[in-house]
């Protein structure tokens, strides 16, 4: 995915809430002034890949991990 396709879908995303409403301003504030905003080079943020998804009944989760850094024990 393009930094323009995800640009697109999140203004046509419809907030669930306020939270979410504002968070999109955010986002798409970021997409807008802001370089490398897919990588941490970016030095005040970045998207990641790393999320929580729920079922309905929320008895159920599958968390998808962006692991960045490979830790040796």
């Amino acid at each position: 995915m393009s930094l323009a396709d995800l640009k697109e879908k999140i203004e046509k995303y419809e907030p669930y809430n306020e939270q979410e409403k504002q968070d999109k301003e955010v986002m798409l504030e970021y997409i807008n002034n802001f370089d490398n905003i897919l990588t941490r080079d970016n030095k005040y943020g970045h998207f990641t890949a790393s999320s929580w998804i729920v079922n309905k009944e929320r008895n159920k989760v599958l968390m998808i991990y962006h692991n960045i850094i490979s830790r040796k024990r």
